[in-house]
């Protein structure tokens, strides 16, 4: 008769093998011979995690423990599964009691400072890791961690020598590679920094990451070609591949905006009748999912009810690109002293200005956001989104982005441009909800015609004037799910909002740790009159 440890064994031999289901199969048969086994718990606590059954797996680990609470490991795995389950404060206590039963235990301390990186706990974050090195200094992801933690905490420079650290003792270490780009981009040598990212790539050439990276940091060094090409291979690797569509759920608003938009395309010539199919297609899951009962946006649906519906998730069909406009893209007229005055008369900061784009660049932009079949971003309020990585990157944008620089130094400084998107919104659902945003300097503008808008006193942006708590992290700050906690501070510490109504190439200019939300939406419920915001942060939160 087989015995615990025998069914262990076959179990443990299996596992190691990734047939997971037989290691399963393998420890049941002995917990049945004895239910109380802590060991044999912990392993189907394993198996259950590889198999991405987090609960399950809670429940074994949490029995071994029961069973045997002074095995560190026991504890350490604990936390792996909790921090994979998105409990980072009950993952933090699980790994300090697994350090507790064994202080040189340097994999406990190195997740326990991923762990409280996580959830901002930085100098705390800092310590783990330097615990981790004391006992294992040629760990090179714990170099490349520590780096992390400390560039997060603004020491750029110190992160520098953590990257270089894990590198030397890792030569492969692309993801150190990469990560020691974005520190030199912070401290301005791009040169170096462009090596970094390349070399990341000459490493893994499909790190999508570093290609983006690369890109921005082109972009920084003033050579917009170089830098729309890697981001526009970052989109066709997301959006352009051709794949089968995997997809088990689809948001009714992704989908009226698709049908709108390639009838649009359709209509206008820029696209063949050989389109006419995916149109028709479009049309027909349109009605069928405004016809469903279910509440809120997204839905569930059979991947096989998107195959013909295919390109709205795996193609980019028309994209061009607006190019650099010679004699400039901002407004000439724009005064310069005026705006950076108003700007800085309010504490804190924020101003809106009217008349932002020269003619040309602002119908430039907007037939690139009809035309462009990039809005591959889906959010629950009923907006698309396009990213500089999803191919909304163009010599125009970086041109215009570049111009705001220069013309206006007392507002932007020596901040550089960051992240930049562009948000199409549902006439029939609501805006942006409350956040702010990661940044120095937001700059946030609106290209969609007046005509558009049915009521001219709203439809633009909701700023108050209270900075985010600067020990709030991004998390915290950027959340659908944090509003409740959001409104209730802005409330207790007396906030007055700022409502800037709509206006065509108005932009408003503001302190980027300030929250703000879409104001209410009022928009004629046609495709071209869809409300377009377009957003470009400069800078990093707290950069001087």
């Amino acid at each position: 008769m087989a015995t615990v440890e025998a069914w262990l064994e076959e179990g443990r031999t299996h596992q190691q093998a990734g047939r997971l289901m037989e290691a399963e199969a393998a420890y049941r048969r002995a917990l049945d011979l004895s239910p109380q086994h802590a060991e044999t718990l912990h392993l189907l606590g394993l198996v259950a995690y590889r198999q991405h059954h987090l609960p399950e797996a809670l429940t074994y680990l949490h029995a071994a423990i029961e069973q045997q609470g002074s095995s560190p490991v026991y504890w350490f795995n604990l936390g792996v599964v909790l921090q994979k389950a998105g409990r980072s404060h009950e993952a933090v206590t699980a790994y300090e009691k697994a350090i507790a039963l064994n202080s040189r235990y340097a994999e406990a301390h190195g997740n326990l400072g991923n762990v409280l990186r996580e959830v901002g706990e930085l100098s705390r974050a800092v310590s783990a890791y330097q615990q981790a090195l004391a006992l294992n200094p040629a760990h090179a992801d714990t170099h490349n961690n520590l780096g992390v933690a400390r560039k997060e905490q603004g020491h750029a420079k110190d992160a520098v020598e953590c990257y270089k650290r894990a590198i030397d003792l890792k030569p492969t270490h692309a993801e150190a590679y990469n990560n020691l780009g974005l520190a030199l981009m912070e401290i301005g040598t791009l040169h170096d920094a462009i090596a970094a990212f390349q070399q990341a790539l000459a490493i893994m050439p499909a790190y999508q990451t570093a290609r983006y990276n690369l890109g921005m940091a082109f972009s920084w060094a003033g050579d917009e070609t170089k830098a729309c090409r890697c981001l526009e291979q970052v989109a066709r690797a997301r959006h352009d591949h051709g794949k089968p569509v995997a997809e088990s759920v689809v948001y009714r608003s992704r989908i009226k905006h698709d049908a709108e938009q390639i009838h649009y395309l359709l209509d206008h010539q820029r696209l063949s009748d050989a389109q006419r199919p995916y149109w028709e297609a479009l049309q027909r899951l349109h009605e069928r999912l405004n016809g469903d009962p279910s509440p809120g946006n997204r839905l569930v649906i059979d991947p096989q009810e998107l195959t013909d519906v295919a390109p709205s998730f795996n193609r980019i069909l028309v994209f061009e690109p607006p190019s650099r406009l010679e004699h400039g893209a901002l407004n000439p007229a724009l005064d310069a002293e005026a705006v950076e005055t108003r700007y800085h008369a309010k504490r804190p900061e924020v101003t809106f200005i009217d008349g932002l784009l020269h003619d040309v660049a602002l119908a430039a932009l907007r037939r690139f956001c009809r035309e462009a079949t990039i809005w591959k971003k889906d959010y629950e309020n009923g907006y698309s989104g396009a990213f500089l990585g999803d191919g909304f990157a163009s010599p125009l944008l970086f041109q215009i982005a570049e111009e705001l620089r220069v013309t206006f130094p007392r507002i932007f400084k020596h901040y550089r441009l960051t992240q930049a998107w562009a948000f199409k919104h549902d006439s029939a659902r609501r805006g942006l909800n409350i956040h702010a945003d990661a940044a120095a300097v937001n700059v946030n503008f609106w290209i969609t015609e007046d005509e558009a808008n049915m009521n001219p006193a709203t439809g633009g942006l909701v700023v108050y004037d209270k900075e985010a708590p600067s020990d709030w992290n991004f998390k915290e700050y950027n959340s659908d799910r944090n509003k409740p906690k959001i409104m209730s501070w802005l409330t207790e510490v007396g906030a007055q909002a700022i409502n800037i109504p709509y206006r065509a190439n108005r932009a408003v200019v503001f302190n980027s740790d300030l929250f703000h939300e879409t104001d209410d939406i009022t928009f004629k419920d046609d495709y071209v009159s869809r409300r377009i915001n377009i957003t470009l942060l400069y800078g990093y939160r707290g950069q001087a």
